[in-house]
């Protein structure tokens, strides 16, 4: 397989990759405008506020890019770290006995 059918190849897998997250993602917005259609329904609150919660909700829940660097992901790494350290100074002792 020469460069230009890899580079093809690739390009139609990333296509598809992106055809199935645009998929997943009208799929949850659908599910979410459904949801507020319904507790509008039942609560009688406007859709402006509903729309305010769930943003407040999808806030509160994704990802954010900073927690990379939070306390507890840094203590994590650094504990991995040693215990990968550890484990490669016993097996170089174990070795060497």
């Amino acid at each position: 397989m020469n460069i230009e059918e890899k580079m093809l190849k690739e390009i139609r897998r990333r296509a598809f990759v992106r055809y199935d997250q645009r998929c997943l993602e009208e799929k949850n917005l659908e599910g979410t405008r459904h949801t507020l259609d319904a507790l509008q329904e039942l609560t009688g609150l406007p859709h402006p506020e509903l729309e305010t919660i769930a943003a407040n909700v999808r806030t509160f829940y994704e990802p954010k890019e900073k927690d990379f660097f939070s306390v507890q992901n840094q203590f994590l790494m650094v504990s991995v770290g040693l215990a990968l350290i550890g484990l490669s100074l016993w097996a170089f002792i174990r070795l060497i006995l």
